[in-house]
């Protein structure tokens, strides 16, 4: 077999494979909600360093502050907002929270749960490499010698629970990232590097988070719905449904979850007055579709309202037009 035999059958192969990939692939709805029991408030703590790399530390707490700050779900209090008693009496570096200050922080700021740890090792190398400065018909042609920088940051991380004071979650965690460069390139040092290690520690921290606390589910409005491979395919996602429509599709997918879980949808008018209401019991993985009749509404401001277990999950406003 030539050479332009051999990469049609590849292209075939490759194609057929995407194929059919996508009979089994299922899109999740557009929208995300995460859901749990208790107030997720968190103050991000001082983290202690038993490492050689001085700072490092402050690097970790502030790329985790930061994470969190853009996370679902959880609302972040910074550390200039803690009492400046507390500052000196908890967030030294060299002493762990006990549980009588974490009672205390958490009933001041108004956090459930406290995020701290120690940064207990940091390894940064260089090791001779060869980079690629050609390519021809995506082969590499000319490599010439080089340095791969890494950075390697391993932690421990502690969430610490203010109504009892105690440790709920220990954890250890590590982030890397490195960069290659031509051997007569300069290196502008680690820094860089290690704040991208601090990066990758703090996003798994929320993955973590999100993990042990919450649910999440994943919904969105659509004028049609498809069955597919014990799932949904929603058509047409949309705020805006005309009567002529006839119904309104809530399709919900029910990502992580406890089992049988009650799931209530309120179909709600602007005023607030409940027009149809619907009860379910729902598990991990579960696919839903809910439907609201348009055709006997008066075109208008309505909103579709949803509890977890008696939590709110979502409300999600929608239009009807003539």
């Amino acid at each position: 077999m030539d050479e332009s035999a051999s990469i049609l059958v590849a292209v075939v192969v490759g194609v057929l494979l995407i194929a059919t990939l996508m009979l089994f692939y299922i899109p999740e709805p557009p929208h995300a909600s995460y859901v749990t029991d208790t107030r997720f408030d968190v103050a991000v703590l001082g983290f202690r360093n038993s490492s050689t790399w001085p700072g490092i530390e402050e690097t970790v707490r502030s790329r985790v502050e930061a994470k969190l700050v853009g996370a679902n779900g959880i609302n972040v209090f910074s550390r200039t907002q803690l009492d400046a008693l507390l500052i000196e009496r908890a967030l030294d570096a060299t002493n762990p929270i006990d549980s009588t200050t974490a009672i205390e922080i958490g009933s001041l700021t108004g956090a459930s749960k406290l995020i701290t740890g120690s940064v207990y090792a940091v390894d940064t190398r260089g090791d001779e490499t060869t980079i690629c400065t050609d390519w021809t018909g995506g082969e590499c042609v000319t490599r010439v010698p080089g340095t791969k920088y890494t950075a390697h940051i391993l932690a421990q991380i502690e969430i610490i629970d203010v109504n009892t004071g105690m440790i709920e979650q220990v954890f250890d965690l590590d982030g890397a990232d490195s960069t290659s460069l031509r051997a007569d390139s300069m290196f502008g040092g680690f820094d860089t590097l290690l704040a991208g290690s601090a990066t990758e520690i703090a996003h798994e921290i929320v993955s973590t988070l999100t993990t042990f606390y919450f649910r999440e589910l994943r919904h969105g409005l659509f004028t049609d719905v498809e069955e597919k491979r014990g799932g949904y395919v929603g058509r047409h996602e949309t705020d805006r449904f005309r009567v002529s429509d006839e119904v309104a599709h809530l399709l919900v997918h029910f990502s992580s979850m406890q089992d049988r879980e009650l799931f209530d949808v309120d179909w709600v008018t602007s005023s607030g007055e409940v027009l149809h209401h619907m009860e379910d019991i729902i598990g991990e993985g579960d696919w839903r579709v809910y439907t609201f009749d348009l055709t006997a509404r008066s075109p208008g401001r309505y909103f579709v309202r949803a509890l977890l277990g008696g939590t709110l999950a979502f409300q999600e406003p929608f239009t009807i037009l003539p």
